[in-house]
């Protein structure tokens, strides 16, 4: 039998595509009058598969019915177009199919794709052809990648080879040259570059020269002696000591000026009375991060029945190409912890209920707030991305005091995202949102 394969025009239903793999894979058929209908001035259509491109000849078929255009899935010795729903679109004798999306991913993601199941809950919004790979699986010689494709028919993932895509969702460190090799060969369609973008004292100083923004941050300075420590103290009840580009809590401290000297609380909340500037300086040196530069930042606290809060806003790009709010989550830390993270809180609560719980706000107050802290966010990730940055996947984290004013503290682009599938439930909560959404964003800059 032959094996045929049907797809509707995206845009419109001027024609229907067919794979037929016993024609020539060189050629392309159409009746006479889906020619005349399409207004094709050429002997030739190019087809674009990805970044792929390839000359087909017309061949005029009468035994193709008209308003159906018949070619081969085979591109190659080596390349195939997989059996999935495809958009498509014709301009002039120029045939993009599509879309054609890389998803860059760690090793224990490409050795177990299945865990990425729930970033494809939405493909039928998406169609074309995503594929997981890593970096190790290019070849560039022929520009062809070995990975894994999302089938959703069966629910699960199919290995193959693939021309290099149209876009590519990055979600692994990267080396700039790399990333400079990716623009060659398709275009500024790589985002959430650099992921490991998530300096705090690079957020701060960028975005502190925006008036608008300058009011929402807290006072931070650069940690290179004790002095630059002494003087936010006397400023601020207590300030918080971080490393620039550590995450999840780790190798952050508290310090807090008392009758008796200082407070240093660590993030596993060991607290040590220190009776001098001079004993400060050696314990900081002693059991700050090596190798990791520090910052000092003004400590902007919301209890909650004792409890440290903290808020985390997700902002995606869509098919708009525009950042959106997504969701909202609100971080609850156990009792005396300076931090907020997974294995030192004892709930997440949903954004918008928090407001309401914490700050007693109503549903029109809340959704103002959430419109407030949207912007602000939006506002600040525009400021952030330039030529050599490119982002479409981002948390905020942020805390809000008790006048309800907004402190932004980090971005992150490397955030939890599948390994919160594994979490408790409160957890869960954001991912049928947020998971999905980069590929609409992808879809977008692919063309469709």
């Amino acid at each position: 039998m032959k094996k045929v394969n049907e797809n509707h025009l995206a845009n419109n239903n001027q024609v229907t595509l067919l794979f037929n793999d016993h024609i020539n894979q060189n050629t392309i058929h159409l009746h006479v009058e889906t020619i005349n209908q399409l207004n094709i001035n050429s002997e030739k259509i190019v087809l674009h598969f990805g970044a792929f491109t390839k000359e087909l000849s017309i061949i005029q078929n009468e035994t193709i019915e008209p308003g159906k255009i018949s070619l081969s899935s085979k591109l190659t010795n080596v390349l195939s177009i997989p059996d999935l729903p495809y958009d498509y679109y014709l301009m002039s004798n120029h045939l993009y199919l599509g879309p054609v999306i890389g998803f860059l991913v760690r090793l224990k993601y490409y050795r177990n794709p299945q865990q990425q199941l729930l970033r494809f809950k939405n493909y039928h919004q998406i169609n074309g052809l995503i594929f997981l790979f890593m970096q190790s699986t290019m070849n560039k010689s022929d520009k062809t990648i070995e990975g894994y494709y999302y089938d959703p028919k069966a629910k699960s993932f199919v290995q193959g080879v693939f021309p290099y895509p149209s876009s590519i969702f990055n979600r692994t460190e990267m080396k700039k040259s790399t990333y400079r090799y990716w623009i060659e060969n398709i275009g500024e369609n790589l985002f959430n570059y650099p992921y490991d973008y998530s300096n705090k004292w690079t957020f701060w100083v960028k975005l502190h020269k925006h008036q608008d923004i300058r009011k929402h941050l807290p006072e931070t300075v650069a940690y290179k002696q004790i002095d630059h420590v002494i003087q936010m103290l006397n400023k601020y009840d207590d300030v918080y000591l971080k490393p620039t580009k550590l995450y999840s809590g780790k190798g952050i401290f508290h310090l807090k000026k008392g009758k008796e000297g200082y407070l240093l609380t660590d993030n596993k909340g060991n607290k040590i009375v220190i009776s001098s500037i001079e004993k400060l300086e050696i314990i900081l040196q002693e059991k700050m991060v090596k190798n990791q530069k520090y910052i000092v930042q003004q400590a902007i606290r919301y209890d909650y029945t004792g409890n440290k809060v903290d808020f985390r806003i997700y902002l995606q790009k869509d098919t708009t190409k525009k950042w959106k709010y997504t969701a909202m989550e609100t971080k609850v830390a156990e009792k005396g912890s300076i931090i907020s993270s997974s294995t030192n809180r004892i709930k997440m609560i949903p954004g918008e209920k928090a407001l309401v719980e914490l700050f007693k706000l109503n549903g029109e107050k809340t959704q103002q707030k959430v419109q407030e802290i949207t912007q602000l966010c939006m506002n600040a990730l525009k400021q952030l991305e330039n030529n050599q940055n490119h982002f479409g996947d981002a948390a905020i984290d942020f805390v809000i005091d008790h006048n309800q004013h907004v402190w932004l503290l980090e971005v992150n682009f490397h955030y939890a995202a599948e390994i919160k599938a594994n979490r408790t439930a409160d957890e869960q909560q954001v991912l049928p949102s947020i998971l999905p959404t980069p590929f609409e964003y992808a879809k977008a800059l692919a063309g469709f």
